[in-house]
């Protein structure tokens, strides 16, 4: 199986848990690393069989009920005052802060959380939506082309065993790679929902509905 794998903070759970869980799984599997927008050309080209795409490229793919969700302050997709520039590791965020009509740097990842930390005036997308909305937005979602049955028994799996709880050498890893500390990883990590549950799957199909005609907007390779 080839996987796609996006090295963010917000996915750290996941990776943790095919470690914890299915170490034979990785031994076994083929990762092709690269950003949201990155993961979405592999995916679109079949060059992977599995993995998070962006949720606006996830219309009529076949998924499973994982994906990121905030509820709140997501923290990491954010959007800073000037002219409108798209975040070339973007896909949906781009497009839903353009539906949003909102001007400004458009920034994800662990980099956009880095500004956040520090102070930097912005606007967290997922406050804008639910502000605007009253729903929970759903930045994406684990989609296959192939081993249906077993990506949703790991989908399945990973629900059942998610911790949020990081191993402090890996947190002093990240704090050390992205210069956020590791305790802001883990408060960070608290904030984020991974089960698209039947709220999410309403707000994703809302978003799927507004954002028709905005796709241009985002980036994908």
């Amino acid at each position: 199986m080839i996987l796609g794998r996006i090295n963010y903070l917000n996915l750290l759970p996941f990776y943790l848990f095919l470690k914890r869980y299915h170490g034979r799984l990785l031994q076994m599997s083929n990762f092709k690393k690269g950003s949201p927008s990155a993961i979405n050309g592999l995916y679109k080209r079949r060059l992977i069989d599995a993995g998070f795409i962006s949720s606006i490229k996830s219309r009529r793919q076949k998924g499973t009920n994982i994906g990121i969700i905030a509820k709140n302050a997501v923290t990491s997709v954010l959007v800073l005052e000037g002219e409108f520039k798209a975040d070339e590791e973007s896909a949906t965020s781009n497009a839903l802060a353009r539906m949003l009509g909102l001007k400004g740097r458009v920034m994800i990842g662990d980099k956009a959380l880095k500004l956040y930390i520090d102070g930097a005036k912005t606007i967290d997308l997922a406050v804008e939506w639910q502000n605007r909305t009253g729903m929970p937005f759903v930045f994406s979602k684990m989609c296959y082309t192939k081993s249906g049955k077993f990506v949703k028994k790991l989908s399945k799996h990973f629900l059942q065993k998610l911790s949020r709880r990081v191993p402090q050498i890996v947190l002093r890893d990240r704090e050390k790679k992205t210069g956020i500390p590791a305790d802001q990883i883990s408060a960070y990590l608290s904030r984020l929902d991974y089960k698209i549950d039947l709220k999410a799957q309403r707000a994703l199909k809302k978003f799927l509905i507004m954002a028709r005609g905005y796709e241009s907007i985002s980036y994908s390779i």
